[in-house]
Formats: structure tokens, sequence, C-alpha cells
């Protein structure tokens, strides 16, 4: 597993004024459009889910407690459970009180080798919109917590993670 710290960057700060160059792990960036730097991007099968655990009812497709529990372990999140649902735990960011959803974990195979990213997402303002129809671009920051190539997975992540598709 090795830690890709920088990659290059489009930052969609507004449809005029897109900013672009190479930028790090751990930042928070403006609707950032990724790319890893020396990858080939001939072939790129993406596979997106939420970080969040279900204790009683889980399904085959949602993590259980002890699979986030390894995935925070892992990658360098903190969990905690939901204050007004019992049993349901989601990764949390405490570095701004409007990182206030779980983060989101992205599977992604890129000619041959696979990457891991986690990011979370918030608004920049308290007064921005909260409803999917009020801005349909959704949240504008992200904070990237980590991009990682050839990540350590369980075979029953992996699976999970790809049937979110």
């Amino acid at each position: 597993m090795k830690l890709i710290e920088n990659f290059y960057c489009i930052q969609s700060v507004n449809f005029a004024d897109d900013t672009e160059g190479i930028s790090s792990i751990k930042t928070e960036l403006v609707r950032p459009s990724i790319k890893l730097l020396d990858v080939e991007y001939s072939e790129k099968k993406t596979s997106t889910k939420n970080l969040v655990a279900k204790s009683c009812g889980a399904s085959d497709e949602d993590f259980t407690l002890d699979e986030l529990l390894f995935l925070s372990k892992t990658y360098g999140f903190e969990i905690e459970e939901d204050d007004n649902l019992k049993g349901y735990y989601k990764s949390v960011l405490k570095i701004h009180k409007l990182y206030d959803c779980p983060g989101y974990i992205t599977l992604m195979e890129l000619d041959g080798k696979e990457y891991l990213k986690i990011e979370f997402l918030r608004w920049q303002f308290d007064c921005q919109p909260r409803g999917a129809g009020e801005d349909m671009l959704g949240e504008d920051i992200t904070y990237i917590l980590g991009i990682w190539e050839s990540p350590l997975l369980t075979d029953e992540i992996v699976s999970k993670i790809k049937a979110s598709n």
C-alpha cells in the first residue's frame, strides 16, 4: 500500500475561473477534478460508497461495524454512532463544523492497478443550499483524506464498494 500525496487537480471555483495545478492530500479543494500523476487513464473503472455501517439488519451490501472499524484504523478517519439512529455508524471529519455527513470511499481501477480515495464533502458557508434541488452540483468543498495505490482491503469490502454502482 502506497500513499499518493500529490495529484493534478482542476478546481471549479465558478464556471469562468477554474484553477489548476498540483494539489496534495489533507487539503480542502473547491469541486475538484483529480488526475493521478504518472498514471494512464485509457481504462478507468470507479465505484464509490458512503463510509457508514449498520450493526443490525445489515444487508450484504452494507459495511459491518467491524469492516468500518478496519477501514478507520487502516486509513485514519474517525467513526461515531449517529445521535438519532442507534446501530448506525458513520465516518466523521472534525476539522470543520460543516462536515456533518459521512465520507466517501472510491475504488478506482486504472490500467490494471487499484487505487483508493477517501474524501469528505461540505458546503463552503452556513447559508448555502441544503436540498438536492437547490444546488444540483452538491457540496462545493471536498477534503481529500488520502489516495492509496494498491490499498489494503478485504475481498468482502471490495465487493461491497463495487456493489454500490
